[in-house]
């Protein structure tokens, strides 16, 4: 018995033909065909979330041909179990077991009372067999070894405390170095099961980090508690309990779109960084232009930031690390004299390379810093280029606020 790993665009697909010697009768011909059984570990432990799928599968000479009809499939739950129902009887068929981004390998599959090893062959990628018409094989177990990244397993609840069941949500995570020295966030969607249930890969660096999760259904939003996991921890277990109710269709306000209303509501407020070389205060916003970002500015009692040499530049690519945002150089009074928010004259620049002191600024009047590698550029504020995707801006201060300023 032959099988040998191939790979397909969403990550590595493991095939192995379904096994069964039973002919279908003429009564039976219509009738279609169940699998059920559990997907387990090394150690015999459930593996949560990994695709089953089974799929019509002929090879002709050396040469393998995939069924391009329906693919069945289902996902194993939270005990490894899958069960797959109203598969046509096909002349031959196989199992794919699929794990995104995960590097998986069978082990073995026991069906039919007879357990199945991998092998290779240069041109089988499993053995061809035939299901009956009418048939149900269960407690099928199939063995992988898989490259499991650590999990957060969790649990959506509205705020009376019933579960989100079988639906839909919208998933979001950040994640800090524990020094400060870098961040990262994610976003994807999840499928609660019907007790609200669900599971989140992990990305784990080298180094311990911090990570925050939240979640968005229908508008409600929740988040848990920031944590930290360790390189090797499998698992965290997280309750996240929604801002409110369910609420019905008609009556649900409308509301930003929900993947910014979640990273709104998972950023923590803004505080206010000292830069130790100079002692000023500063501060990153959130903007919806540069106009918005001067307004706040001033509410603030503050400027846009002024970057006045190359230790400052390099100290805000530290802190704030690769974001994009708005800085206080400008030539909006006389063109190409450009000039800081707060009046300071401008004794450093760090333009990037195919600029030339601003390059054409006769409407590139304001500043972004490049979240790259810090270099800055001139743009046009209003619809369209790349002004309209800068949300964000640095405020400075002589010195941080007190409660008395």
């Amino acid at each position: 018995m032959n099988l040998q790993n191939f790979r397909q665009n969403l990550g590595f697909l493991i095939g192995i033909a379904v096994l069964s010697t039973l002919a279908s009768s003429p009564t039976e011909a219509q009738e279609d065909v169940s699998v059920s059984g559990r997907v387990v570990d090394e150690s015999g432990d459930p593996v949560v979330g990994i695709s089953i799928a089974i799929q019509p599968y002929k090879v002709i000479g050396n040469r393998r041909k995939e069924g391009i009809v329906e693919i069945w499939q289902r996902q194993t739950d939270l005990e490894g179990h899958f069960s797959i129902t109203h598969i046509m009887p096909e002349e031959s068929l196989r199992f794919i077991v699929q794990a995104e981004q995960q590097e998986t390998q069978i082990l073995s599959i026991e069906i039919g009372g007879l357990t199945l090893h991998p092998s290779s062959h240069p041109h089988f990628d499993g053995i061809q067999f035939s299901l009956a018409a009418g048939m149900e094989i269960e407690d099928t177990i199939i063995k992988v070894k898989t490259d499991i990244r650590p999990q957060v397993r969790a649990r959506v609840v509205f705020a009376d405390g019933t579960p989100v069941p079988n639906t839909q949500i919208r998933t979001r995570i950040l994640r800090w170095d524990l020094d400060g020295s870098g961040s990262g966030s994610s976003g994807s969607t999840a499928q609660t099961d019907a007790e609200g249930y669900f599971v989140e890969n992990l990305r784990v660096d080298d180094e311990p980090q911090f990570y925050t999760l939240g979640v968005e259904h229908h508008g409600l939003l929740a988040k848990a508690p920031p944590f930290i996991l360790h390189e090797g921890q499998p698992q965290v277990h997280l309750l996240l309990t929604l801002n409110g109710n369910p609420v019905p269709l008609a009556e649900r306000p409308i509301r930003q779109p929900a993947s910014e209303a979640l990273t709104a509501f998972l950023n923590p407020p803004a505080v206010w960084v000292v830069n130790p070389a100079n002692g000023h205060a500063y501060k990153k916003i959130y903007c919806d232009n540069i106009a918005d970002a001067m307004e706040q500015a001033t509410a603030e009692k503050a400027y846009l930031v002024s970057i006045n040499d190359k230790a400052e530049n390099d100290w805000l690519q530290t802190i704030f690390a690769r974001d994009r945002f708005w800085i206080g150089l400008n030539d909006v009074a006389e063109e190409g004299q450009w000039v800081w928010h707060s009046g300071e004259p401008v004794t450093y620049t760090n333009w990037r390379e195919h600029e030339q002191d601003g390059g054409n600024t006769e409407i590139k009047d304001y500043v972004i810093r490049s979240g790259f590698n810090g270099r800055w550029e001139p743009v046009a504020p209003g619809v369209g280029g790349v002004a309209q995707f800068i949300k964000q801006a640095i405020l400075e201060r002589s010195e941080a606020p007190t409660e008395d300023n």
